[in-house]
């Protein structure tokens, strides 16, 4: 199956807002092998990151359209965004991954293990969205997500 990623370069995190989001439809279905953050800060400074699910989605997304891994994968359906006039509003529950990483030249890298990939379906709040925020620290980071629809 193709593999899409969507990524941010350079980007100054604010704690609780989206850098990344990947958002289905009714009848999509994707899943997430990888999430990675590497630090670009100038001196040390902490940041903790997390994946955390959608209970409502966000609205007027700012959207990066995923780039296939593979050149002759067909166009990705799934959406990916960077940010949102109306942030979606994440679920209390503990998020999905959390990694605190020092951004002054530190990389965290998730890969799943077969069976274990994060899965987004459907056009339902809670299942239909997921997305990489940071839960504190504004050092400079850079971000990908790669995922694969089904």
């Amino acid at each position: 199956m193709a593999q899409y990623v969507i990524a941010r370069e350079g980007v100054i995190p604010v704690a609780g807002a989206v850098l990344l989001a990947l958002t289905s439809q009714a009848n999509e279905i994707c899943r997430v092998n990888e999430v990675s953050v590497g630090g670009e800060a100038t001196s040390s400074t902490v940041n903790r990151m997390a994946v955390r699910r959608s209970t409502t989605v966000g609205s007027t997304a700012t959207t990066q359209t995923p780039a296939r891994m593979s050149p002759s994968a067909q166009a990705t359906i799934i959406q990916g965004a960077t940010t949102f006039t109306t942030e979606p509003t994440t679920a209390a529950a503990p998020a999905i991954w959390t990694y605190a990483l020092n951004v002054f030249g530190g990389v965290v890298r998730w890969v799943a293990a077969p069976g274990q990939e994060l899965w987004i379906e459907g056009a339902t709040a809670g299942n239909s969205e997921i997305s990489l925020e940071s839960s504190a620290g504004t050092g400079i980071i850079s971000c990908q997500v790669v995922f694969e629809e089904i």
